[in-house]
């Protein structure tokens, strides 16, 4: 049977939206669900919508397309729509699945579509997370309870995870980005190139600082600002 897929588009100006909305409606499967013109919007509707597939722009005001998509803890598919090909590289590390020169072809839009809709179908059928986490500490592999982590702390190649049941973090070998790919997006929050933490573990949030209830500050980064204020956490 087959199945429908929510569009979002993010772009800067109305004549790319015109364009990509003409060659959704073209698309057998394809509906168009909403439209944004700033990668602030675009993080705001995503925090409280879900899309399967984003056509994303890479130069806009307030944030980037980059900036979004480094920002963005769970992702739809994101095709990147742009005049420029010098951010390929860039996209693709974060895990773009097809990038679009402007003007745009039905043909080529098509091609994206296809590796879109198998990214989805993907996703839709990976097994949940379980509710460990595998950390190499030293040259053994440690699986801890998602729910003992209070925070995670970058610190070069190696992370620091504060515990509920250790006075000592749990230093383990990898980077906070890999380790955010492992934590559910309902209870993991980055609020810093620094920081990780979990939701019901804070206390009081604000714009610059987050308390946890262990009473440990941490710091929120400028560009993780907007993802604190949209994001639901427990008091």
């Amino acid at each position: 049977m087959s199945r429908n897929y929510s569009c979002l588009i993010v772009d800067d100006e109305k004549p790319a939206h015109q364009v990509i909305a003409s060659h959704i409606a073209k698309t057998k499967g394809l509906v168009h669900q909403g439209s944004v013109y700033n990668g602030k919007e675009a993080i705001l509707i995503l925090s409280k919508q879900n899309f399967d597939i984003v056509f994303l722009d890479i130069e806009m005001p307030l944030l980037k397309g980059i900036e979004v998509l480094e920002l963005l803890e769970k992702k739809p598919a994101i095709i990147i729509t742009t005049a420029f090909s010098h951010f390929a590289f860039d996209a693709y590390q974060n895990d773009a699945v097809d990038y679009l020169l402007k003007p745009i072809t039905l043909q080529r839009f098509n091609k994206a579509i296809t590796k879109a809709k198998a990214y989805c179908n993907h996703v839709n059928h990976l097994p949940h997370k379980t509710i460990t986490i595998p950390l190499k500490v030293g040259r053994q592999i440690q699986h801890i309870a998602l729910s003992e982590i209070k925070y995670l702390q970058s610190t070069g190649n190696y992370v620091k995870v504060f515990l509920i049941s250790n006075v000592n973090a749990i230093v383990a070998y990898g980077s906070l980005i890999n380790l955010l790919k492992q934590l559910p997006e309902s209870t993991f929050l980055q609020v810093h190139k620094s920081f990780i933490v979990n939701k019901n573990f804070i206390s009081e949030t604000g714009k610059e600082l987050i308390i946890m209830k262990c009473d440990t500050k941490i710091p929120v980064g400028r560009r993780y600002e907007l993802l604190v204020s949209s994001s639901e956490v427990a008091n």
